[in-house]
């Protein structure tokens, strides 16, 4: 297996880190990058470049680390990891053959969150050591505001790593696939209604969130701001319907020991490989 370099076969850039897991970052990372400055090229280019160069090392550090988290708290009970994938939706960590309790998943899919929530909060408090809450950010600085001097650059970069962290954390906590809080739902959930109510029932939740996303990407298009965010409908409306499984299937709600097993480090859940 490829441990540095490009990986032509899967067009991703590959790297190992943390205990030689092989990480591999696909051009599609890119994509959520770029499109919240694509507006503000044909306008100020120099600016444009400096946001989206910022950004991309926040939102590469956070997911980053999310996932990470993911494969510690997994590594904590007992569960190795096969490799990290970064793609256009976020993360993905791939566990090895592995088992636990339903709350022991539950765990490793609060890590990813917990991480970003910390993230969040230093962050934060960067920002008011340097910026002092008497000088809050600009109400068009988010995505848009040439940083003028190297100070309020710095300001502008540290509050952008806080709310990215905050929108990390919630998006990821929401009840929904493939997303880490679908994860703890559906497994706290089976242990009192069955895994087969338990995926019905975030199945459900994902489909009336995925609908009511539509309340934030319209009006960020209409102020000319590019964003995509979670959950996707498909996901949650096959599970809601019951999709992929037999009606003769016995209920799993965790894997078994000896299969191999796909996790979902940006959500998801245990599921064969």
């Amino acid at each position: 297996m490829r441990r540095f370099g490009w990986d032509k076969k899967n067009n991703a850039f590959v790297f190992s880190m943390n205990g030689n897991v092989p990480v591999h970052v696909s051009w599609t990372f890119a994509v959520p990058i770029i499109l919240p400055f694509l507006h503000e090229w044909p306008a100020r280019p120099t600016s444009a470049l400096i946001h989206t160069a910022i950004f991309a090392a926040l939102f590469f550090m956070s997911v980053l680390l999310h996932e990470l988290a993911h494969v510690r708290a997994a590594s904590r009970k007992g569960i190795g990891t096969d490799r990290i994938e970064l793609y256009l939706f976020g993360g993905l960590a791939w566990f090895k053959r592995g088992a636990t309790s339903a709350r022991g998943w539950a765990w490793i899919a609060f890590a990813g969150p917990l991480t970003n929530i910390v993230l969040a909060a230093g962050f934060a408090a960067s920002y008011y050591l340097i910026a002092g809450p008497s000088l809050p950010v600009e109400r068009d600085s988010l995505f848009n505001s040439p940083p003028p001097q190297p100070v309020m650059l710095l300001q502008w970069a540290l509050w952008v790593g806080a709310l990215l962290n905050v929108a990390l954390a919630v998006l990821n906590l929401l009840p929904a696939y493939p997303l880490d809080g679908g994860t703890i739902a559906r497994h706290l959930l089976t242990q009192h209604f069955g895994a087969s109510r338990a995926a019905r029932i975030v199945g459900f939740c994902g489909v009336v969130l995925s609908i009511l996303r539509f309340a934030i990407i319209l009006p960020a298009v209409i102020a000319g701001v590019l964003l995509w965010i979670p959950p996707s409908f498909n996901p949650n409306w096959r599970m809601f319907l019951g999709a992929g499984r037999k009606k003769s299937d016995p209920p799993r709600p965790v894997a078994e020991p000896e299969d191999e097993v796909e996790w979902r480090g940006k959500g998801g859940w245990p599921i064969n490989r």
